[in-house]
């Protein structure tokens, strides 16, 4: 066996409609499916799926999960989730790329990432 590529990653949430807002309205990923009767949302990303399961415990919504989403640029990143309303770290410059972390409605950690090589995936 040896797995061809990541088709999606679960993400437990609590609220789904707010989870999917978030998604959707502050970070800019194509919503696909979307079920309130079976609390579940997809969104794309590149060749990979976000799905959110909703009204999961939120014991299952304190897992070490962290999310990458890669972005062009990180300043613009930045400034675009200010003028959203929220308050990103401020970005962080390690030489081969650069990221800041904010967090979703469930508290997972969301990073938007920059390879100085401009490379994605």
């Amino acid at each position: 066996m040896s797995p061809r590529a990541i088709d999606f990653i679960l993400c437990p949430v609590t609220d789904l409609r707010r989870a999917a807002d978030f998604y959707r309205d502050v970070l800019g990923l194509k919503p696909g499916v979307y079920s309130e009767a079976h609390q579940w949302a997809e969104f794309e990303c590149g060749n990979v799926t976000l799905s959110l399961k909703g009204n999961s415990p939120p014991g299952a919504t304190d897992a070490d999960l962290r999310l990458a989403f890669s972005v062009a640029d990180i300043s613009v990143a930045y400034t675009e989730l200010r003028a959203r309303g929220l308050t990103p770290a401020a970005p962080q410059d390690h030489g081969v790329c650069q990221h800041l972390e904010i967090r979703d409605p469930d508290g997972h950690v969301v990073i938007l990432h920059h390879r100085a090589d401009g490379t994605a995936g």
